[in-house]
């Protein structure tokens, strides 16, 4: 995707994701449509990247060190590639907030290689820019994924193919896939999140695993909602990071009854995220369903109902 280039400044939009949806431990994700960051670049003339500024939710819980902050990081990654013999300042407006399991920090990343690419005369392909972001998600979480910031990038839904090479397969998911996300207001850092993981798996639920997501990816390629909802067991990841997001089998439970296809833990947590058939419902009762679990519980929660989203664009 090539926009035209602005000469001083620009600014995008930078969608919140889900990744892993359920079997695709690092490998699945898809973007929303709420919320979102907004990421602003200005043209300086000193080499580097700056971080101006960071304001919205959760904006005090992100670095502003731009050899930490990942937007600022994949902005530079995008500039070194690019050769580029120009500076940026960055600001940040967080929709997103951090520790989410919504693809905060992927966002920013996203929405950081997103704006300082249309800064070029010579743009990157969005492949490039997915590496330049995984880069900027490596310098929050220590490690190098790329399922948040490949969906925010792209839109719809995204496989990580392979990650050495990159590799990124981008699907239009079923116009009729709903989406509910519910943000319980609970704190799962992905650091920590990814320290639980085990080192291990039995074969019986790596076979298991490798059905699921492989009849996922079908589902999400002939538009079958039904296929999808029954392909988002995860036996492996979520059973282990449960105990991080209290009430989390209660609310998957109460959006399965309200009318999910599937209700899974979004990304690394606390997000609570289910799908829903548009052609049946409007996907409300479900969204009620599992707000009424986290506040019977004295939990606040925020939810999002509406379908899958589109990638990085400029404001």
């Amino acid at each position: 995707m090539v926009q035209q280039m602005s000469s001083d400044k620009v600014e995008v939009i930078a969608p919140a994701t889900i990744a892993n949806l359920g079997p695709g431990f690092d490998v699945f994700g898809i973007a929303l449509r709420e919320p979102y960051d907004v990421i602003g670049v200005k043209r300086v003339s000193e080499t580097g990247v700056r971080v101006a500024e960071v304001t919205g939710v959760g904006a005090n819980r992100v670095v502003s060190d731009a050899k930490r902050n990942t937007a600022s990081v994949a902005a530079m990654e995008v500039l070194r590639k690019a050769n580029a013999e120009f500076g940026l300042e960055i600001s940040i407006r967080k929709g997103v907030r951090p520790c989410s399991g919504m693809g905060s920090s992927g966002a920013s990343a996203a929405g950081g290689a997103f704006a300082a690419n249309l800064m070029l005369e010579k743009q990157l392909p969005l492949s490039d820019l997915v590496v330049c972001a995984a880069l900027g998600e490596q310098a929050s979480s220590g490690t190098l994924h790329a399922d948040n910031v490949a969906p925010s990038l792209y839109g719809g839904f995204t496989i990580i193919r392979s990650y050495n090479p990159l590799d990124v397969i981008h699907v239009v998911p079923p116009p009729n896939l709903g989406i509910v996300a519910a943000l319980p207001d609970v704190m799962v850092s992905t650091k920590e999140a990814r320290g639980m993981l085990p080192r291990s798996v039995e074969m019986r639920k790596l076979v298991h695993t490798v059905g699921q997501a492989a009849s996922m990816a079908v589902g999400m390629s002939l538009g079958d909602v039904s296929l999808i909802g029954r392909s988002a067991s995860d036996v492996i990841v979520e059973p282990v990071r449960a105990p991080l997001v209290p009430h989390l089998k209660e609310a998957e439970e109460a959006a399965m009854k309200a009318g999910a296809v599937a209700s899974f833990l979004g990304g690394s947590g606390p997000c609570v995220a289910s799908f829903f058939d548009f052609s049946i419902s409007d996907g409300k009762a479900i969204g009620e369903a599992v707000r009424r679990v986290f506040e019977s519980k004295g939990v606040k929660v925020d939810i999002w109902v509406d379908g899958w989203g589109k990638g990085c664009r400029r404001v």
